[in-house]
């Protein structure tokens, strides 16, 4: 009995030893979250949103950039900031750094207020850096052509989109209506006419 007493503990501190020289079963490494957070619309910096990770939290610069030391394995991120609605990441972090890269925060609707979305292109390619233009709300669009314009009035509204270098324009309408997203309102832009002779 005391043979086998000695062979079973000798078994068990074996795997014991196996498995702390595997990392202890898979336990968190650190990470380090690092990226930029944007108002969705405008594609302006948001400084002063708090990016939660568990615990830990911080806040972004002037230039809406981030860093966050966490730990590996999947995680919740949380982006708030005053003015805009609460984002939430679920993503899998790698040990060291990980570049989320641009994160962007849709601005809260005022009352009675909508928003549209679409995709501005010129010559059937997308037309990042594009201005889009309603009344007095404005957007740019993303690198991949995508935008959104926030807090319109509901009703028939102009979208107007000029390119980035201004030589070209498009327009659509679209129906906005309070508390939603009008989406698929799409604009294609062609060559601007020339401005008028000087005489």
């Amino acid at each position: 009995m005391e043979i086998k007493t000695i062979l079973v503990a000798a078994v068990a501190a074996a795997c014991m030893l196996a498995i702390a020289g595997c990392g202890g079963g898979g336990g968190a490494s650190p990470a380090t979250i690092e990226g930029t957070v944007l108002d969705d619309g405008t594609l302006e910096p948001v400084a002063g949103a708090q990016v939660t990770v568990g615990n830990a939290s911080t806040t972004t610069s002037a230039s809406g950039t981030f860093s966050l030391a966490t730990t590996s394995g999947a995680r919740s991120i949380a982006v708030d900031a005053a003015g805009y609605e609460e984002l939430t990441l679920n993503l899998s972090l790698n040990p060291g750094v990980n570049a989320l890269g641009s994160i962007f925060l849709a601005p809260e609707m005022s009352a009675g207020r909508g928003a549209v979305s679409g995709i501005v292109t010129r010559g059937g390619q997308p037309a990042g850096g594009a201005s889009i233009l309603s009344g007095t709300a404005s957007a740019i669009a993303k690198p991949d052509g995508s935008y959104t314009v926030y807090n319109l009035p509901s009703g028939t509204r102009a979208i107007t989109a000029i390119s980035a270098d201004g030589t070209a324009t498009g327009s659509a309408t679209a129906n906005v209506q309070a508390g939603q997203v009008t989406t698929g309102v799409n604009v294609s832009l062609s060559l601007a006419p020339p401005p008028p002779p000087v005489l």
